[in-house]
């Protein structure tokens, strides 16, 4: 015991000194180790939450360029690209011929300007390059085959409006002794088109 209280305070000056070191170890190398560990945590939190938001506006951003509605993308859809008068033309003689009306003449200027946006449900910025090609048209036939015509002129899947209508000569009702007159009518009809736009 004596031994011990003899060498007790160079005992303490070594514990003590065994402790400094060990808390300068412990300040020096294994603190800044986990403080960097929680700065980064931190960090690699904050860059999924800047991941997150990111993925969400371009998520917005993609559901933006989709988000014409029905109305508007059925309409944008019945437009083509080009004025394919020819087709129009074509469509035009295919639908006298299944209505029985007789397409007599027709004729058509193309303009640059088109006031689509404003009936059709299509915004502005949806509309920039829409085009129109006005026609007019005369037409021979009875009362119901000038009907059926407009009927399906306003079926096509390509986007077109009757502007006016007119009969050149009055409507007689059907008897025993005259079945109907044959009539000509006087269309004047709008078809729309984008415009090629150049390279």
């Amino acid at each position: 015991m004596e031994q011990i209280n003899k060498y007790r305070s160079p005992i303490v000056m070594g514990m003590l000194i065994l402790f400094l070191i060990l808390f300068a170890f412990y300040m020096l190398a294994i603190r800044p180790v986990s403080s960097d560990i929680a700065v980064q945590s931190s960090e690699l939190s904050m860059l999924e939450l800047e991941r997150s938001a990111i993925e969400n506006k371009i998520n917005e951003l993609k559901g933006a360029g989709d988000s014409l509605s029905a109305d508007e993308a059925t309409a944008l859809a019945a437009i083509p690209s080009g004025d394919g008068s020819e087709a129009l033309i074509n469509d035009l003689k295919a639908i006298g011929d299944s209505s029985h009306a007789r397409l007599k003449d027709i004729g058509f200027s193309l303009t640059d300007t088109s006031t689509a946006s404003t009936w059709a449900g299509v915004a502005e910025a949806s509309a920039a390059g829409l085009q129109e090609i006005k026609m007019t048209a005369i037409i021979e036939g009875g009362y119901a085959e000038i009907h059926e015509w407009l009927k399906q002129l306003n079926k096509m899947p390509r986007l077109v409006t009757v502007d006016s209508f007119a009969f050149q000569q009055p409507y007689e009702f059907p008897t025993a002794q005259n079945p109907g007159s044959i009539l000509t009518a006087n269309v004047a009809f709008t078809a729309y088109y984008q415009a090629d736009t150049p390279e």
